[in-house]
């Protein structure tokens, strides 16, 4: 039986650059990708991507995309994206795709991006 893949999306503040989601998965969709896609508008984005802790890719670009769905298993999972960006005043935007999946979090104006994506898989 399959489950239908849920989400909860909450944007903590949208000036400070604190962000925050949650996202149940059903394993079985594991094999299929779950992107990643990180892009600002400024001409510069450098941080960090982190899963459980663990370093899995360092941001120097202005947009970055990569499949979540190697790093994940059935378990709870907290991805975290660290980054500065410049100019400060620009736009930047975090999405996660895939089967049944979409969030969207955008926000402006800090040139610091913090965000969380905390994943249940199921």
């Amino acid at each position: 039986m399959r489950r239908t893949t849920t989400f909860t999306s909450q944007q903590s503040s949208y000036s400070s650059g604190y962000q925050k989601s949650i996202l149940n998965l059903d394993a079985v969709n594991l094999n299929q990708p779950h992107i990643l896609s990180i892009n600002t508008s400024g001409n510069q984005l450098n941080g960090q991507i982190t899963v459980n802790g663990k370093l899995i890719k360092q941001i120097n670009s202005n947009q970055i995309q990569m499949n979540l769905s190697p790093y994940l298993s059935v378990g709870q999972h907290t991805v975290e994206v660290t980054a500065n960006y410049t100019p400060p005043s620009s736009a930047i935007s975090v999405e996660i795709y895939g089967p049944g999946v979409s969030v969207t979090q955008q926000t402006n104006g800090s040139g610091t991006l913090n965000y969380t994506l905390s994943v249940t898989v199921e």
